[in-house]
């Protein structure tokens, strides 16, 4: 304890260069720090966004492109999908279940996306206030689109077409709020969701009135919009054809007779969507539904855990630059440390013999500059981990999309910083040390 003492008082009587030596180390440690909290919400947050999802169903494009606007939301659509083709993909043996996703307008940047309520109970949402959309035109808000927008339960508004903030906006269709989802830390914190028909409603693919209706299975088209130019007659053949029923001898003749306007009618009943979301009812679906659909199908297959791979490959090699220039930093500040205690050795020399003449051993007087070392080095690991979390509140408030989420307890790596620091504290302190170790106090006094 005295000699932890002695080591304090020895380090306060030079403050700057002390307060320099921990500066340096600080910003060092922090960088590194900083990234290492970047990594570990990042990693969370695409584990919590994929959610489980095996697969990602849409047009032909860029795979990476799909997921990123299929599942993180972050990018534009390659295209849409027909809801014939989408069912041959939800009913293929290995699919377990799917999730459709239409997408086509936001609100003051935050989309508006058409789905299931199985959506929101794949990222485990939970209600805050209010109740689920329960009709067409009637949405659920994440946390964050609530508290940006300051719409709240009972509140109208309308969407802007495609994804920026600014455009064409849907006057005449207006969405009620039912709902305001809890905070998630996941993509539904951004997404205001409503059902598949209100996309269609809005973009003018159903546009009766579907007030007091019961909700539509998805797949199913909104006969009334598709078929009011029809006879009833021919409205019944149509359903017989799309449910494969066998049709009389008058049926067939007027099958024929309006064959041509009758596949028109099919086709535009097909209602879009933008993608599908599939989880796999066996691990063999990973190798051969994906193949399958990209190499005979109109649509394209995509996972997630592929094209993120992909995607951090190429961010890799930024992370990459970003710890060689923290880690410099911490050698230049070793590098600091080392002529510090340099320093500090020569011009304590004398009060070092003295030390060693009141009968303070060699290992003693070896101990008492490791330790010097080991004072400014944890004192600068301590400062960085507090600089760490003001740094992450600082970044987190200036750009909230960044979604850092700041987690107070130590992470591994910080621990590992930890081991480092002590390390590269006593090492710095051993050269001087040593020679410490090795003067002849004798000499020394004789000079005196």
């Amino acid at each position: 304890m005295e000699l932890l003492k002695l080591a304090v008082a020895q380090l306060r009587a030079k403050p700057f260069n002390t307060f320099l030596s921990i500066v340096m180390f600080t910003i060092g440690m922090s960088i590194i720090g900083v990234l290492m909290h970047f990594e570990d919400s990042a990693e969370k947050r695409i584990e919590q966004d994929i959610a489980g999802i095996d697969l990602v169903v849409g047009a032909k494009g860029s795979p990476l492109q799909l997921i990123l606007s299929s599942v993180f939301h972050a990018d534009y659509p390659t295209g849409n999908l027909n809801l014939v083709d989408s069912e041959k993909v939800k009913k293929h043996p290995f699919v377990k279940k799917t999730i459709p996703i239409a997408l086509g307008d936001n609100h003051k940047g935050y989309r508006i996306v058409g789905t299931t309520k199985d959506y929101a109970n794949n990222y485990k949402a939970e209600l805050q206030e209010g109740d689920w959309n329960k009709q067409v035109m009637e949405v659920v808000l994440g946390s964050k689109v609530a508290a940006q927008t300051g719409l709240k339960v009972g509140d109208n508004f309308t969407g802007v077409h495609g994804f920026m903030e600014h455009g064409h906006s849907h006057d005449q269709h207006p969405y009620l709020v039912t709902g305001v989802l809890k905070e998630k830390n996941s993509v539904v914190d951004r997404l205001i969701l409503t059902q598949v028909e209100s996309v269609w409603h809005v973009h003018g693919q159903c546009d009766h009135d579907h007030s007091g209706e019961h909700e539509h299975e998805h797949g199913e088209h909104c006969d009334h919009c598709a078929h009011h130019h029809e006879t009833p007659a021919i409205d019944k053949v149509l359903e017989k054809v799309k449910n494969n029923e066998e049709l009389s001898a008058e049926e067939m003749q007027l099958y024929n007779e309006h064959k041509g306007q009758l596949s028109e009618r099919t086709y535009e009943a097909n209602e879009q969507i933008t993608s599908l979301l599939v989880f796999f009812k066996s691990p063999l679906a990973a190798t051969t539904l994906p193949r399958m659909i990209n190499q005979n199908t109109v649509m394209q297959a995509a996972s997630p855990a592929i094209e993120l791979n992909r995607l951090m490959s190429l961010l890799g090699a930024g992370f990459t630059t970003l710890r060689i220039l923290a880690w410099l930093i911490i050698a230049f500040s070793a590098i600091n440390l080392l002529v510090h205690m340099l320093n500090r050795l020569n011009q304590e020399l004398y009060e070092l013999a003295l030390l060693r003449s009141l009968g303070v051993s060699r290992f003693k007087s070896l101990l008492l500059l490791l330790t010097q070392g080991g004072i400014l080095a944890l004192t600068g690991w301590g400062f960085s981990i507090i600089t760490t979390r003001l740094m992450l509140v600082i970044l987190s408030t200036l750009n909230t999309d960044l979604g850092i989420s700041l987690n107070n307890a130590l992470l591994k790596g910080e621990v590992y910083l930890l081991f480092y620091a002590l390390a590269i504290g006593c090492l710095s302190a051993l050269i001087p040390a040593v020679k410490a170790y090795n003067t002849n106090i004798h000499y020394l006094l004789n000079r005196l």
